[in-house]
């Protein structure tokens, strides 16, 4: 038996991770249209979750400032079922009316609440 032993290049490894970010820069802007878009859309979620995605009830938790894959995947999950405990049939139902374009927007609306670089929107949630 033959093993290809290769010497481990990290210049290789790098280079697609650094063409990647020269070619897609990450930017720290907050895309206020979708920003905007996502608000609307969450209307409903405010119910539960406040308007600041602050709850104001112990049994829901706050959105404000979390990570957008975690919402993203948390609502997936509730509308594949795999979330299913608590109040789990609350949200599955509120999942179950969502788009896949919804869901990115609406996380992406609570992830950049209470960002620094969008503090003027957040004022405008609330009185919205």
């Amino acid at each position: 038996m033959s093993l290809n032993k290769r010497k481990f290049n990290p210049m290789a490894a790098l280079s697609p991770l650094l063409l990647t970010l020269v070619m897609f820069p990450v930017s720290a802007e907050i895309n206020q249209e979708q920003f905007e878009l996502g608000k609307q859309k969450a209307k409903v979620c405010m119910t539960c979750h406040g308007d600041d995605g602050i709850s104001t009830q112990d049994p829901y938790p706050n959105l404000r400032g979390q990570k957008m894959g975690y919402l993203i995947s948390s609502l997936k999950d509730y509308q594949t079922r795999e979330r299913t405990s608590g109040l789990a049939v609350l949200m599955q139902q509120q999942a179950d009316t969502l788009s896949d374009q919804d869901i990115r927007d609406i996380s992406y609306f609570y992830s950049n609440l209470g960002s620094e670089s969008n503090s003027v929107s957040d004022s405008s949630a609330i009185s919205n």
